[in-house]
């Protein structure tokens, strides 16, 4: 079977699984799928982390553990199931993906390579985002940065790192 069909079964079956990519792993269920992006419902420790959306190309295999019945068990154990709150997420390609997630003035992490940027996105061109980031104290960067479509390697949202770190930077926006 195809990379693609194995997706394609683990979306309409919810199966929870592990998405192999070139440069790790990540456990979750796919929410949605294109020839182009799958977004997972990313899992870690039993513990709902997000949102990972990443390149088809990247993905090298979609596996089902072993032990796959008694993981959704102890999933629903620590009340972690399959999510229906990212219904609106389109994933047909970057361009719909960030028109997508923009409105609902989330930040995002976006991933280069070994890189990674956090903030809201601010404008979506034909084949690029733009990012209005804060860096790792929380403070707003001066210059956005532009991130090519062809060059991004994951994208996560509603993860904690960038949720705490929205959180954050809202907060000193009020008391300043």
């Amino acid at each position: 079977m195809s990379i693609i069909s194995d997706l394609r079964d683990a979306l309409s079956n919810e199966t929870y699984i592990r998405l192999n990519v070139d440069d790790g792993s990540h456990e979750g269920f796919v929410l949605a799928l294109s020839d182009k992006l799958v977004l997972l419902q990313a899992v870690y420790e039993w513990q709902d982390t997000g949102a990972l959306i990443v390149p088809i190309e990247r993905v090298e295999s979609c596996d089902i553990s072993d032990h796959h019945d008694d993981q959704v068990k102890i999933l629903a154990f620590n009340s972690v199931k399959r999510t229906k709150r990212y219904g609106g997420i389109k994933v047909a390609n970057f361009a719909e993906l960030f028109k997508s997630l923009k409105p609902k003035n989330r930040f995002v992490v976006i991933s280069v390579e070994d890189e990674a940027d956090v903030g809201q996105i601010d404008s979506i061109g034909s084949d690029h985002v733009v990012l209005k980031a804060v860096d790792p104290g929380g403070n707003w960067m001066d210059d956005e940065i532009e991130c090519p479509f062809e060059e991004i390697t994951s994208v996560q949202f509603d993860d904690s790192y960038s949720r705490v770190l929205q959180r954050y930077v809202e907060r000193t926006a009020q008391l300043n």
